[in-house]
């Protein structure tokens, strides 16, 4: 799959036009949310629901993909924005009732989003309620949300048919794909809490795709590493060094000597959602650049600023 946002998703990487899907966090044509939305359209999905907190910025999106869908489809596509916060796991079962009343129902639920900045732009390591803002973010609302979709995933999965000797003639079933982070495999102590609530979210993931696994509702998510995002722009800015001398910086830390993009990231989350991956449930994709392989020489640069509980530098 190539990394153009422009490009179409493979042949074999393919949505029906009667999928329906929910895609969070997906406001900010910058984030990884946006990309999955866009991908999804261009995959063939019939109707996409995006989530946000900012009322204009939904709004903003929805008619940004609205454009992408005339241009990428010869089918009619309906595209369709609902409000919601992740940081406020109880109203999330309302966020999926919402979508299904705008679509008539629910096949495919992608959860992305963060903490409205980057984990590296104010998380307080010390701060309880860090730990506690991101549990809800990355655990509790993921959480409420597959488990509110459930009824209407299990809908859409109903209708598989079954050989005499048990196995299906179809891959098509319900997909959950969740967007959850390498900073499990790269303790970096200033990012404990989103470290530690990725951790938790990968365990509910398998657990959520263990409980599901004969409903023919599959849980998966990918592992994104460093990716450009805006909130690499926030840091550069920060850090008072140009977007691109800070971009080289994270790259040098992947083995493919780039960041990643939405897109790259995208196109795993459709692959996972589609028929393609139908014998895949309760998986962990590596987008990573083949960051995982190369934990070692990053290690050095990690341990020379941190011995113990106290910082060097």
């Amino acid at each position: 799959i190539e990394n153009s946002t422009s490009c179409s998703i493979m042949s074999a990487v393919h949505l029906t036009p009667t999928s329906r899907c929910l895609v969070t966090g997906a406001s900010d044509p910058a984030s990884i949310g946006y990309a999955c939305a866009e991908a999804l359209l261009q995959a063939g999905a019939g109707k996409v629901t995006i989530m946000g907190r900012d009322e204009a910025n939904v709004r903003a999106a929805v008619s940004s993909l609205r454009i992408i869908s005339s241009s990428s489809s010869d089918n009619v596509q309906v595209v369709s924005g609902v409000m919601g916060d992740l940081k406020k796991p109880e109203t999330m079962a309302a966020v999926v009732e919402a979508a299904v009343e705008k679509m008539g129902g629910l096949d495919i639920l992608v959860i992305s989003g963060g903490n409205g900045g980057s984990e590296y732009l104010g998380l307080d390591a010390s701060d309880p309620a860090s730990y506690r803002m991101m549990h809800d973010v990355s655990v509790l609302s993921p959480l409420f949300l597959t488990e509110a979709a459930v009824p209407e995933l299990l809908k859409s999965s109903i209708h598989r048919p079954t050989s005499n000797n048990g196995t299906t003639s179809t891959s098509t079933s319900a997909s959950v794909v969740m967007v959850s982070s390498m900073a499990t495999q790269v303790p970096w102590p200033d990012t404990a809490p989103f470290n530690y609530a990725k951790a938790a979210q990968n365990a509910m993931i398998e657990t959520l795709a263990f409980k599901y696994r004969t409903d023919n509702i599959r849980v998966n998510g990918v592992l994104p590493a460093c990716i450009h995002t805006g909130h690499m722009d926030q840091m550069a800015r920060k850090k008072n060094v140009s977007v691109e001398d800070y971009a080289k910086l994270r790259a040098d830390a992947h083995p493919m000597e780039r960041v990643g993009t939405p897109r790259d990231v995208a196109n795993a989350v459709v692959f996972l959602a589609s028929p393609a991956s139908g014998f895949m449930t309760g998986e962990l994709l590596k987008v990573d650049g083949g960051l995982h392989l190369s934990n070692w020489f990053n290690r050095p640069k990690m341990t020379a600023e941190y011995a113990g509980s106290k910082r060097k530098i």
